[in-house]
Order: structure tokens, then sequence, then C-alpha cells
């Protein structure tokens, strides 16, 4: 540096707006990594619920497919369904342990079944064993998630998802 020359003519950062700008950076992928987390979270639970309804709907399509009853187990962690196929070749309308599991999913969000719903099945004509309405739903595991979807309705003749707002489940 020569005698007398300007600090603009040298070009260059100082330490104090090198630090200033790594920090403005950290903020912005802080903010930026904390909706990242909410939003795979809402994208989870939707895919769960998704993915349960799917199985649900298959169970009763299988039910007036193969003209017998399927049943349907409702945990807090999971769901299993069964085709009754004990004893052969229609089996007896009960869910036994020789039946045959059709489908048996873990999932990570909490599941909580309402109405009858943690043990029913469906007939041979697709129509669900439950009185009135029940609701499945599952809880994110980040609290202010809103998902889509992240209920599913059950009545004797409808399936449908929906979104949990409040105290119930809204139909979509």
């Amino acid at each position: 540096m020569r005698y007398g020359e300007d600090r603009e003519e040298r070009g260059g950062f100082t330490l104090l707006e090198i630090m200033i700008t790594l920090a403005i950076v950290g903020i912005v992928v802080m903010l930026a990594t904390s909706t990242f987390r909410g939003m795979m979270e809402k994208y989870r639970v939707e895919g769960e619920t998704k993915q349960m309804f799917a199985d649900l709907m298959d169970a009763r399509g299988r039910a007036m497919q193969r003209n017998r009853v399927f049943h349907v187990q409702i945990t807090t962690n999971g769901y299993k369904t069964f085709e009754d196929t004990n004893p052969a070749p229609d089996g007896d309308t009960d869910l036994t342990g020789s039946d045959t599991q059709v489908a048996g999913v873990t999932v990570k969000h909490m599941i909580t079944a309402t109405g009858g719903l943690s043990n029913f099945q469906f007939n041979r004509n697709g129509i669900a064993s439950v009185t009135g309405t029940g609701t499945i739903s599952l809880s994110p595991n980040v609290q202010n998630v809103q998902a889509d979807y992240d209920c599913i309705t059950v009545k004797p003749t409808r399936i449908k998802m929906g979104q949990y707002i409040g105290t119930n489940c809204v139909e979509k």
C-alpha cells in the first residue's frame, strides 16, 4: 500500500463486512431449514394418509370382487387388513389367526381411530361395519404443521379423506 492510497482504491473487504455477511447467510439458512422440516413433515403425514386411504379402498374393492369379508385392524402405530379365508372356501366372517393378511403397514405418525374403527370389516357388498361415521386421523410429529390431508372418514357406504380442523375431520 502506497502512502496516501485510499481504502476504496485497494479493493477487497474488511473483516467486519465479511462477518456481517456470514451472520445474515446463517440466519437465512436457519429459517429455510426450519421451513423445510415443516414442509417435509406435512408431506409425510399426507403420504401416510393417502396410503392408508388406498389400502382401505383396496380392502373394500377386494371384498366386493372376491365376495368375501375383509377385516381391518387399526392401532396407534399402524394397520392391517385381512381376507376372511378360514374356513375354506369363503370364510366365516370372523377374524381368526389363520385368515390371510393382505396389508400390514407401520406408520411413523400416531393414528387415532374413533367410532369403532379400531376393528371393523367390509362385508361382501363393500359395506363397512360402522354405525354413523368413524374417523381415522394421523398426528404430525412437529407442532404447527397443518397437512392438507390428515384424516379419513369411514361411513358404511363411503370412505373419504379430509383435513382435521379443530375436533372434526372436514372431508375434501
